[in-house]
């Protein structure tokens, strides 16, 4: 695609001015291609009607010719323009706010034009007028039309089904990976936390099902538990880090898995990959190999809510107690085991009279007995909502989850 100022000289080449009607626009810049003016040509005649900076991108979203010498967009972001399955405003890489056009006709492609600044019904119009112009120069340059066809690699496809925009190529390159969205399907998420990096990298490689991945994290899309209790073994198994010889419970925590709830919508698959993340740090907290949306019980309540509303909860049912590390152990223990106070007294190795102390203790200061049913209900789904928190911190702080450990040779 030439990108010079070509031939076009004289009054013309200063091209239309801020008053230029589209249809007017659109044959001026056709002409001006045919006699020779080149892709930049174009880009700043339109610059001067429409007042706004433009931008020409690949259809990976890399710029080809800018006013501005400013950024283009995400590969992906780039492609469901010219898929037609993404909305016209968009973020580009340099934190600008634009409005994207598809340049194509049919397979012909010259990539995705960009104008800078607010979504404007006229600045559109405008920028529409330089489509045919900007196609003339795409298959002058090439000699023979582009021909556009959209490939995502299996990464490309998760991370579009993270997304909130779902495209017809995306679903069907899903259903070429074996991801059936006709069924119901739930977004998983896998953490590693072992010392085998490499390892890591090589398993989730290996693996004959799409994932993304980014770091010691990878995503996937599952339809069961049984699919992702099998990949979470075999990563386990591949990784290498485990051997007979170790503690179960240390075992389980080199891979760790969750998954949120199955829908029948690819649109909603984003909403199942938060609830993954989610229940992910939870898993870990908790020291569980494994937790699925299905069997988390009354979490399912909770994980919807924002970090304000479980705060409040928590700290109306369990604020007198909170600050109260020894209490709030017994609290779990006693509802654990149900009210018996040997159970609790070796959980905790104390003596079964500092049971009953701290046990008194909780009932008077939280005002009611924590084994009435009502009671224990509320107490329970308050906890929760701290594990909850307790999880969502986790995740947040890079030292905990391993994120510095350096790679090493060997390993």
């Amino acid at each position: 695609m030439s990108t010079s100022a070509g031939t076009w000289s004289g009054p013309a080449r200063q091209g239309p001015g801020p008053d230029a009607e589209p249809a007017v626009l659109e044959r001026e810049l056709s002409e001006a291609v045919l006699a020779g003016a080149g892709c930049l040509d174009v880009l700043r005649a339109l610059r001067r009607a429409t007042g706004t900076h433009v931008r020409l991108l690949s259809v990976e979203g890399v710029p080809l010719a800018t006013t501005d010498g400013g950024a283009g967009v995400p590969a992906a972001v780039a492609e469901g323009v010219l898929a037609g399955g993404a909305a016209p405003a968009v973020d580009t890489l340099d934190g600008s706010r634009a409005t994207a056009l598809p340049v194509r006709a049919g397979t012909t492609v010259a990539g995705v034009l960009l104008t800078v600044g607010a979504d404007d019904p006229r600045v559109r119009a405008l920028a529409g007028a330089a489509v045919t112009a900007l196609l003339i120069d795409a298959v002058r340059a090439g000699g023979d039309p582009v021909e556009f066809s959209v490939r995502h690699t299996p990464a490309d496809v998760v991370a579009a089904l993270r997304s909130t925009t779902v495209s017809a190529s995306v679903c069907a390159a899903a259903a070429g990976l074996g991801i059936d969205l006709q069924r119901p399907q739930a977004g998983a998420v896998l953490r590693y936390h072992g010392s085998r990096l490499r390892a890591w990298s090589t398993a989730l490689a290996w693996l004959e099902h799409p994932v993304q991945q980014d770091g010691r994290t990878a995503w996937t899309v599952v339809p069961d538990e049984t699919v992702l209790a099998r990949l979470r073994n075999r990563l386990r198994l591949m990784t290498g880090d485990e051997s007979a010889d170790r503690v179960v419970s240390y075992t389980h925590r080199q891979v760790v898995a969750a998954s949120g709830s199955r829908t029948d919508s690819p649109e909603d698959l984003a909403r199942s990959f938060t609830e993954a993340e989610r229940l992910l740090g939870l898993a870990r907290a908790q020291q569980e190999p494994l937790l699925t949306y299905d069997r988390c019980g009354v979490v399912q309540v909770l994980l919807p809510l924002p970090r304000a509303r479980l705060e409040a909860y928590a700290e109306a049912h369990l604020g007198p107690i909170r600050q109260r590390p020894e209490l709030m152990a017994t609290l779990r223990a006693w509802l654990a085991e149900r009210g018996s106070r040997q159970s609790v007294s070796e959980q905790l190795h104390l003596h079964r009279n500092s049971v009953g102390y701290r046990v008194r203790q909780i009932k008077n200061l939280l005002g009611t007995d924590p084994l009435l049913p009502a009671a224990s209900a509320r107490l329970h789904l308050a906890l929760t909502a701290l594990d909850l928190l307790a999880a969502d911190d986790h995740a947040a702080d890079p030292q905990v989850c391993g994120e510095d450990e350096p790679v090493s040779a060997g390993r």
